[in-house]
């Protein structure tokens, strides 16, 4: 394989050296938002430490189209869903909610091929004389990656004065069908990072710069934005990009793990399948893939590596990719991870994968993240192929094959569980939206609802709202 390095040259015009004597407005790659990316965050916990999801639930409004991928939220009261229309062309498209009463607000596509989660991210204008030096304080400024479809990848962002143009850039001929974007910063600049179907790990960059005169009249407005491949890992396709501190994770299909020194731009360690498993080189472990996304613990030392066929689990070392313990669930590993905290345990962080059990179920398996230790098993009545989403208080939400939703406590209880009528394959979106824990589930490209308590129906009711039916969860 080639192992390239490249060095992001960003002694770039306008001052930008002269930018870093000042303090950096970036401090996080993502947009401090409620959802802005797929698992939440950049170390893919899929944990909302903030909100606790519903106790008696019901659906407050819900909206044909459903969710072909997990959705993002930039703010408190807005909702992306990469879906199908419900009529008219099929073609793929992102539709945008009120995350509060569910109308449509907009929409952008339609496209060929299937769009990926969008990731949120938080970029930089500088306010500089004709000299290129700053005036004013830099600050943060929103921007956006998305997938266009199969064949295409989009970095937007609006122009922080009106009458210049917004940064649009569609890269054409990267196949990136169902990428998995992540994105750092240096404080200066942002960086989406993702990977096409060759291979290819492609790092962008942006900042806005503002050109005042001595009366702070503006005279221009430049983007500063471009790209690299920073190298190919042959007949390899990433499955996401996962980030701590100045890592970033990415696993490939090919059963390859590798991290980046984002400080210095050059690779901080490889590992593979082979390297991390007991059980040597046999076939089954060299066929093995790393096609879920690997998430982070909360102490940004470890990340969580999965043998998606052959069942295995592996805590892997963030400072040099060592295997720090192995859990064998034995069966192929459907979806997951996700990492939260146990209350009843010290907030212990735990690990939760969903594991195929039999032909017709699928088994939760609880793992301490501390040394892969076995928490505990539940055996789900049916198939799920759906990432579980925690809360606060360490209950997970995760959906089945057969249309039912389940909140499951940290001790291996059932919370509740409600009937949606058709396969939850999508993991759900948990958010505080204008005071109101509110759960986003798409029952497959059909419905998109909004779950909340009980309660909020009866103070505040809204149009659209059903009922759903029960049924009883297998212990």
């Amino acid at each position: 394989m080639t192992m390239k390095r490249w060095i992001l040259g960003l002694a770039i015009a306008l001052g930008v050296a002269t930018a870093y004597t000042q303090p950096p407005p970036i401090t996080e790659p993502l947009l401090d938002a409620p959802w802005p990316t797929w698992g939440r965050d950049m170390r893919r916990s899929h944990y909302a430490p903030d909100v606790a999801g519903p106790n008696n639930p019901a659906v407050r409004w819900y909206r044909s189209g459903g969710a072909l991928e997990e959705p993002a939220m930039p703010t408190p009261t807005a909702l992306w869903v990469p879906q199908h229309p419900s009529t008219g062309s099929r073609y793929t498209r992102y539709t945008f909610y009120n995350a509060v009463n569910g109308r449509v607000t907009g929409s952008f596509g339609p496209f060929w091929g299937q769009p990926s989660t969008p990731i949120f991210m938080n970029a930089a204008v500088y306010i500089v004389d004709n000299d290129g030096a700053l005036v004013l304080p830099p600050v943060p400024w929103d921007a956006l990656m998305l997938s266009g479809g199969q064949y295409e990848c989009l970095l937007f962002s609006a122009t922080p004065v009106d009458g210049f143009p917004d940064v649009f850039w569609t890269l054409r001929g990267f196949p990136a069908y169902r990428t998995g974007f992540g994105a750092f910063t240096d404080g200066f600049y942002i960086y989406p990072v993702f990977a096409d179907n060759f291979g290819n790990i492609i790092i962008l960059y942006l900042a806005w710069f503002v050109e005042v005169d001595d009366n702070l009249n503006v005279q221009d407005v430049i983007a500063d934005y471009g790209g690299i491949i920073f190298d190919q890992i042959p007949s390899a396709s990433l499955s996401a990009v996962s980030g701590a501190g100045t890592i970033l994770v990415l696993g490939f299909h090919n059963g390859l793990v590798l991290a980046i020194d984002t400080s210095i731009l050059d690779y901080a360690w490889f590992t593979d399948v082979p390297t991390l498993s007991d059980h040597g080189s046999g076939p089954e472990v060299n066929s093995d893939i790393v096609d879920r996304p690997i998430a982070i613990t909360s102490n940004n030392q470890t990340a969580i590596v999965c043998a998606s066929n052959s069942g295995r689990v592996w805590g892997v070392s963030m400072a040099d990719g060592s295997r720090q313990w192995e859990y064998e669930a034995d069966r192929a590993i459907m979806a997951g991870p996700s990492i939260g905290p146990d209350p009843n345990n010290g907030n212990e962080e735990t690990v939760y994968v969903v594991v195929r059990h039999s032909a017709s179920q699928s088994a939760i398996h609880a793992i301490r993240a501390s040394n892969g230790s076995q928490k505990w098993v539940r055996v789900l009545p049916n198939i799920s192929r759906c990432n579980p989403t925690i809360d606060q208080n360490g209950v997970l939400y995760l959906g089945d094959d057969r249309g039912f939703l389940y909140a499951i406590n940290p001790n291996n209880t059932v919370k509740w569980q409600t009937y949606l009528g058709s396969p939850i394959r999508v993991a759900p979106v948990l958010a505080d939206v204008n005071g109101v824990a509110t759960l986003y589930v798409a029952a497959s490209n059909r419905f998109l609802y909004a779950i909340v308590d009980q309660s909020v129906l009866i103070n505040t009711p809204v149009g659209g709202v059903v009922r759903t039916p029960g049924g009883e969860l297998a212990r």
